[in-house]
């Protein structure tokens, strides 16, 4: 392609002033109140101050300013091999991007953006905690221009070592195939599973109990004069013994639950419905695209060379109807909703499609491969000693609120925590062949994640105090793409010599790549 120059369009300046209006609403609604109705001379208020139209000017004029000196001085040229963005009046910046480093190409547009037929792009290298750049906004034919000159640099590096002997066949980066798609009753499925509305509910709950509006809704819904606040302070005397146990409103109590619950579910599924509309997920060659949402679309690419993890999470009720979440972290991912967009490849999926997937985000994964190994056979006994032990610090805790009666919680705690000890363990697993590592977590909300051994970047072995005395260690295993929040290789209760031997397989791996983002 022959080198081309692009600039933002000119609705770039109404968005511009639009966000740094945002920025000074709050001295504007300053303004405002401080502002007298009447006007003196000059343009000032009763009580010397200026009026708001003049507050109002001094706050939009510098935005307007700023905004067209933006559009003004943006440039974005295609060179052969790079990308080159030019911007600033005073300070002039020049940023060369080369194609072959550009990872990820996000687009979103809101429903203003596509009124004016423009998107706001992102272009990340993975080489910071934010984009590298980003573009708002650019003609829609833009974005075509940019992703179309942007897989073509990145295709030509891959081509030369495709030509080179030895190197495995890269893939035809112009083949586009369909993954994913989410209809409507999958989408209302997953907010129903997500459970995403306890927020916004408990916040709407919270107002109506200060404001006293609480009394009102609960009368309508089970037609009687009722006093939210008193039947809480009734049942929480009649658990601390202060008084006898109304029957009748405990049952009230839990039909104002049932209502929470369901109201909860119904906004999550609403949720669902405007922020993952007409959900898809393409692979384009080398790279996924999910592109997804009502109000606001969003295309977020997500390259297959930098996909270090995948996790398939999978709770309760996800496994009574056959369905997954599944997951991926990226090499260099950057902070905020850049990276959520990314993360759920697919928010929800067939169970049995699943293994389909993975062997697309990582290829030579073969999930029916796999040979789950449990843990140490005493994991168990070092499990439930934990568990009651914690059991028995609640039962403590209750006991000095309420009394010596708080022992009678105890039993079902000390078996609650035998029965969850006894699944934690009953559930650990791990699997690892020469081409891949796997573990797996987790009774009622389960978590597996998959890591190719070309991915590994460290291989460590862990053993605490109560380690060593049982003669046990864990195994974890860190890449460029783990975060602390994330389900992690990291295989406890492990024998010692299993342990090290696994470690010595996985590291002796791990020495033999060639890291290449």
């Amino acid at each position: 392609m022959t080198p081309s120059e692009q600039r933002l369009h000119p609705a770039s300046i109404l968005f511009d002033t639009a966000r740094y209006a945002r920025i000074f609403a709050g001295p504007a609604l300053l303004a405002l109140v401080t502002s007298s109705r009447g006007g003196g001379p000059m343009g000032r208020s009763g009580y010397g101050f200026p009026n708001l139209d003049t507050w109002m000017w001094v706050l939009i004029l510098p935005s307007v300013v700023l905004s067209v000196a933006r559009y003004l001085s943006f440039r974005l040229q295609y060179e052969p091999d790079q990308l080159v963005i030019r911007s600033g009046v005073l300070f002039r910046n020049v940023r060369h991007l080369p194609y072959a480093r550009i990872q990820n190409l996000d687009a979103v547009q809101n429903v203003f953006h596509r009124a004016f037929g423009v998107v706001d792009v992102r272009v990340e290298t993975g080489g910071g905690s934010e984009p590298e750049a980003r573009m708002s906004v650019l003609p829609v034919a833009a974005l075509d221009e940019m992703r179309a000159r942007v897989f073509a640099g990145r295709a030509r590096p891959a081509a030369t070592e495709q030509a080179a002997p030895g190197l495995a066949e890269q893939p035809d980066v112009e083949t586009t195939s369909e993954l994913l798609h989410l209809p409507l009753r999958e989408l209302l499925l997953c907010g129903f599973l997500e459970n995403k509305g306890m927020v916004l509910v408990g916040a709407a709950y919270g107002a109506l109990w200060e404001a006293g509006a609480l009394n009102r809704v609960w009368s309508w819904l089970f037609e009687g004069n009722v006093d939210a606040r008193g039947l809480l302070r009734e049942v929480v005397a009649a658990l601390l013994g202060r008084g006898p146990l109304p029957v009748g409103r405990v049952f009230l109590a839990l039909g104002g639950v049932a209502v929470f619950l369901i109201l909860v579910r119904l906004i999550s599924m609403a949720w669902a419905f405007v922020r993952l509309y007409d959900f898809r997920l393409t692979r384009r060659g080398d790279d996924l695209r999910a592109t997804f949402g009502l109000l606001t679309r969003v295309t977020a690419t997500i390259p297959l060379r930098r996909v270090q993890i995948v996790t398939i999470d999978q709770g309760w009720l996800h496994r009574r109807l056959g369905r997954a979440s599944v997951r991926v972290e990226t090499a260099g991912g950057q902070a905020g909703s850049a990276v959520r967009d990314r993360e759920w490849v697919a928010p929800l999926i067939r169970i049995e499609r699943v293994p389909h997937l993975v062997a697309e985000i990582l290829p030579g994964v073969v999930l029916g491969d796999a040979r789950w190994e449990p843990v140490h056979p005493r994991a168990f006994r070092r499990a439930v000693k934990r568990s009651i032990f914690v059991a028995l610090i609640v039962t403590f805790a209750i006991t000095v609120v309420i009394g010596w009666r708080g022992l009678a919680v105890s039993v079902p705690l000390v078996a609650w925590a035998v029965v969850t000890a006894r699944q934690h363990v009953r559930h650990l697993g791990w699997a690892a062949t020469s081409e891949w590592v796997a573990f797996r977590s987790g009774w009622l909300t389960r978590g597996q994640t998959l890591v190719k051994v070309n991915r590994i970047q460290a291989v460590s072995t862990h053993a605490s105090p109560l380690d060593r005395r049982a003669a046990m260690a864990r195994v974890r295993v860190d890449t460029a793409g783990a975060s602390e929040r994330s389900h992690r290789v990291d295989i406890p209760y492990l024998g010692v010599d299993v342990a090290e031997a696994l470690r010595q397989r996985l590291a002796a791996h791990a020495a033999r790549t060639t890291f290449k983002w």
